[in-house]
């Protein structure tokens, strides 16, 4: 076998563990198995429903806030200066 081949085994080795790790992922979300992780998985559905409601809500045009010099230096203060 030359190095290709080699290469392209390794590369289809990794990327089929990579989703097998990833649907073991979500089938545990899917399926919790104990109280304290179905109680988890609601907990995190309701903040994602929390948090996209919050971006429907603050940008419904999917625009973005602009944010200049002048607003960050009023909240973070003006940079220092080295010595």
């Amino acid at each position: 076998m030359d190095a290709a081949s080699d290469s392209r085994r390794v590369r289809v080795h990794a990327i089929s563990a990579i989703a097998s790790s990833l649907s073991a992922f979500a089938a545990a979300g899917v399926r919790p198995r104990t109280p304290l992780a179905k109680a988890i998985v609601v907990i995190l559905v309701i903040k994602l429903i929390g948090i996209a409601g919050m971006k429907i809500f603050m940008f419904p045009d999917s625009a973005r806030p602009v944010v200049d010099a002048a607003a960050v230096a009023r909240v973070i203060g003006p940079a220092a200066t080295p010595r």
